[in-house]
Order: structure tokens, then C-alpha cells, then sequence
């Protein structure tokens, strides 16, 4: 990727009357944190924090909109407020940017018989006048895919990027099955209930650029452009939307009790004897992952294995597929089946995960176990989230990171079933072979302190790290040295704590060194 294709990234200031388009001004936040295209080169900036009376009289929004570099002006039916000049804030926000000759994308609700107010049809003879092309929509759906085609033919014309067949296949995907669960409004949570470490780091993955400690103020800003927050200008503070809720929550069941997860261990194959563990999980999804992996390694079995020059106990299943098997539980399920919730179950042999709703799109198993199957969003703005928060990695591949993940740590291939309106992922472990299980590839030795040994040095700390009890005589023996090199050689891995000594004089032998 070139490096100007990096490096663009366009803020696009989005004016309307607040109240009227709420509902669009969602929509165009999803568009533009979901679509693959869109996110590498644009970012929302919608001036909501403030109720709208006091809008007109603060000029903190004209300032926000000259660091932009496109705006986006919807016209509806309402003019909205208008200031001491007697010009609404949409209005004035239109004057500064042609005033600055910003490229103006204007999208038009309604066709020509569309009832406006006489101000706003006013307005709206001034645009015509200015000569702009605009476009016109129906409903939100019209409006993110005509926003979107007007965005990427002014990227193109500009930048002449433009979004390939796999960035085009996506959007399309995601705007025709995205469910209304994850943008809807939570009017009966506060910030309070938000944990603000959770909603601090989603700010700072929404806005790499953005300081280290970010401000509340700005934070609360940058999570209400991407559709995490929303503003009440009834009650004058900031609330979250559930993807709001689902990715920073304290506990989000206190507002949708389907979002639980309920993790049953047993000892055996079968659901015959009773959960040793049944524990219900009410966290936010990055927590809920965290506790479940965490109980699952500590009540499944350990194997030691040797990995670079460090003797380790990995567990029954690789980490990685674990995680990569309850992020797309939790970010794809069908929240708006109120009845039903995630099932984590531990059986002796195998992980099964049960997942509320079929998949999008209606891809063959098959496809979807090869990781084959296009990347289509449910819930496309708890997706962006985890992405966001380096939960999730690019679209469509977690299946297949999943399916690898297993499979070099020498266990069978995850598999899926479906069982009525149910979505069954099963990671098969090793059963009563835990000797299938192999240690990972990579060299868990530092660089630093791998870089300070020689090749025979190394030798010698890996049959250590695999068990080995050493003596001076045997090292002289197999590596054909002296006892004075010997006795180097183990000083200097004594000091990096990779070697122990036990004994003394001819009694001497060196073993791992336990961390």
C-alpha cells in the first residue's frame, strides 16, 4: 500500500438539524466506522455535544469544522433554531465552509413534493443557487449508500484511490444485514455506568493521533462521532448506545439480559453429571473474554513442553483459538433474540460454543469452517469496536486464525453445526493424548539474552529446559571442551537464569533454572 493511500485520512464534518436527523446522523457514523474504505480514509466529526439552543452562540463548532476537510450537509424538513443573526447553526455552518471553499457534499431528504418549513426551503433555494450537486434520499439506508458513493468518487477524483472488490463486497454486505441492536439508544444508562479506563482506551484506538490521557470532554467527543455515545439534549449529558454499553459497560445485562454468558465446566464428555462450574458471566465482551479464558486454563489440565530455551506448561487448548472462538460468538450473535444467550461449555474433550442466530448471509458451513465465507456485520459497530481495541483483527480472517491456530498446536480443525436458529462451534481437544499438544515454533527466549549465547551455549540450555541434569564431565564429553569452558559456559547462563547449580565439587550438576 502506498504510503499517500496510508497516510490519507479526510475528517468530514456532517451538519443537520440534530433532533430531525438523528437517526441519519447515526447511520452516517456506522457508515463511516464500518466500511472498510471509509474507515482507512475518513473520520466522522459531528458537532452534538451541546443542546442546540446554545449551539448558535458558541463558536467552538465553526472551530471544529475548520479542521475538517469535507463537508457533508443533510437537508430535512426542520430549519432549526436560529441564532441572534436570525441564521440556524446548520446555516452558519454552511457559510464557513463555502466561505472556505470546503468541497460540499450535500444529500437532499425527500423528492420534489417533500413538505419542508418555508426557512428551511429558503435554505435550501440558496444551495441550488451556490449550484451544488446534490443527492436524494428516501430513508437511512438510501443515505448511507449514496453518502458512500459520493465519498469514494471525491477520494477517487482527489486522491484517485479507490476501494478494492473485497473493500466493495463488505459495505455492501455489512449495510444490507446489519441489525438495529448495536446502534439503539440506552436511555436509562449513564457515563457512570461505563467503565472509564474501557471507554478511555476505545477513545484512543478511535483517534490514534489523539493524546495519551485524552480529556473526558474530547474523549466523550470522539466516542459520540463513532456512535458509541449519543447526546440527550432533554437531560443535557451524554448516554451510551448499546454497542456503547456492550464494549465499556460495567455490566450490560443490567440493560439487556441477553448479552450474559453462561460457562459450564464438567469433568466428563457429556452433560450427564452436573457442571462442576456453571458460572454466569455479566461483563462487557473484552472483560467476559478475559474471565472466561482465565477460568478455562485454571480448571482444565497443564502439559509441560519445552519452548526456544524455557520449559513452560501450556494448556489443553492454544489461547489464541480460544479468543478468536468467543470474540465471534459475542461480536456476531443475534442480539435482538432477547430469549437467548451465549453457551460456553468445557467438556473432558472439546470446547462447545453455542451462538444465538444463523449465520449472515446464509454461507455453507463449509466455507465458513475454511474461513472462506465473505465477511458480513451483524452488529457492525460492536465489530468496529473490537477492532478498534485490537479485539479483533481484519475482517474474515479470525475463522481462519482460529482453524490454524489449532492445528499447529497439533488439534483437530474447529468444525460448526447449526441447530435450528443456532450457530455450534466445537474446538476438539486432545482427550486423554495430551501429548498431541506441541509447543509453539517461535523462540520464547529474548532477543537480548539469545544474542549473548553462542550455538553450543544454546544447546546446552535447551537439554536443560527439557529436563536434563548435566555435569561438568558429560558437557566436556558431548561438546568436546574443557573444564574451564565449561565452567564459563554454565556462569554465563546461571547469570541470564536460564541454568541452576546444585552440589559441590565432583558431586556438581547444573539443571533448569524454575522461574
Amino acid at each position: 500500500m502506498a504510503d499517500s493511500e496510508t497516510n490519507l485520512k479526510l475528517r468530514v464534518f456532517i451538519s443537520s438539524v440534530q433532533k430531525e436527523l438523528s437517526e441519519e446522523r447515526m447511520q452516517l457514523k456506522i457508515l463511516l466506522s464500518s466500511d472498510p474504505f471509509l474507515l482507512r480514509h475518513t473520520a466522522p466529526v459531528l458537532f452534538e455535544k451541546y443542546p442546540a439552543a446554545i449551539r448558535p452562540d458558541d463558536q467552538a463548532y465553526l472551530k471544529l469544522l475548520e479542521k475538517c476537510q469535507i463537508y457533508l450537509l443533510i437537508v430535512g424538513q426542520e430549519y432549526g433554531n436560529a441564532s441572534k443573526g436570525g441564521l440556524s447553526a446548520t446555516h452558519l455552518e454552511y457559510n464557513y465552509s463555502q466561505d472556505a471553499r470546503m468541497p460540499t457534499l450535500v444529500c437532499v431528504k425527500g423528492d420534489s413534493s417533500f413538505k419542508r418549513e418555508p426557512k428551511e426551503e429558503d435554505f435550501f433555494k440558496i444551495i441550488r443557487r451556490d449550484k451544488h450537486i446534490y443527492s436524494r434520499f428516501k430513508d437511512s439506508k438510501e443515505l448511507q449508500e449514496v453518502v458512500r458513493e459520493r465519498l469514494i468518487e471525491h477520494i477517487k477524483e482527489n486522491y484517485e484511490l479507490t476501494p478494492s472488490k473485497d473493500d466493495k463486497a463488505i459495505a455492501e454486505a455489512t449495510l444490507s444485514v446489519a441489525s438495529p441492536f448495536d446502534r439503539q439508544r440506552v436511555t436509562a444508562r449513564i457515563l457512570k455506568d461505563l467503565k472509564v479506563e474501557h471507554m478511555a482506551a476505545l477513545a484512543r484506538a478511535v483517534d490514534p493521533d489523539a493524546r495519551k490521557n485524552v480529556k473526558p470532554a474530547d474523549r466523550e467527543q470522539l466516542l459520540l462521532n463513532r456512535g458509541f455515545l449519543w447526546f440527550d439534549h432533554k437531560e443535557s449529558s451524554c448516554r451510551p448506545t448499546a454497542a456503547g454499553m456492550m464494549l465499556t459497560a460495567k455490566d450490560p445485562t443490567t440493560e439487556f439480559l441477553q448479552t450474559r454468558v453462561q460457562l459450564d465446566i464438567y469433568k466428563g464428555k457429556t452433560r450427564d453429571a452436573e457442571a462442576v462450574i456453571a458460572k454466569p458471566i455479566h461483563q462487557n465482551i473484552a472483560d467476559a473474554i478475559d474471565s472466561i479464558v482465565a477460568i478455562i486454563f485454571e480448571n482444565t489440565r497443564k502439559t509441560p513442553r519445552v519452548v526456544g530455551l524455557k520449559r513452560l506448561e501450556l494448556p489443553e487448548y492454544p489461547e489464541v483459538a480460544l479468543r478468536e472462538a468467543l470474540v465471534n460468538a459475542l461480536a456476531h450473535r443475534d442480539y435482538e433474540d432477547e430469549s437467548q444467550r451465549v453457551f460456553v461449555e468445557v467438556f473432558f474433550d472439546r470446547i462447545v460454543i453455542t451462538n444465538p442466530g444463523k449465520p449472515v448471509g446464509k454461507p455453507t458451513l463449509k466455507r465458513l469452517e475454511e474461513g472462506k465465507a465473505r465477511s458480513r456485520s451483524r452488529n457492525p459497530l460492536i465489530c468496529q469496536g473490537l477492532v478498534f481495541l485490537q479485539r479483533m483483527e481484519e475482517r474474515g480472517t479470525g475463522i481462519r486464525r482460529m482453524r490454524r491456530a489449532m492445528l499447529d498446536y497439533g488439534l483437530s480443525a474447529p468444525y460448526l453445526e447449526l441447530d435450528d436458529d443456532r450457530l455450534i462451534l466445537t474446538l476438539p481437544g486432545p482427550g486423554d493424548s495430551l501429548d498431541r499438544i506441541k509447543a509453539p515454533v517461535a523462540d520464547s527466549l529474548a532477543p537480548a539474552v539469545s544474542d549473548e549465547l553462542n550455538p553450543r551455549q544454546r544447546e546446552i540450555a535447551k537439554r536443560l529446559a527439557q529436563g536434563e541434569t548435566l555435569s561438568t564431565s558429560v558437557l566436556q564429553k558431548d561438546f568436546k571442551i574443557t573444564r574451564q569452558t565449561v565452567a564459563a559456559d554454565m556462569s554465563l547462563l546461571i547469570d541470564l537464569g536460564l541454568a541452576q547449580k546444585t552440589g559441590k565439587a565432583r558431586a556438581t550438576r547444573y539443571i533448569y533454572a524454575k522461574s
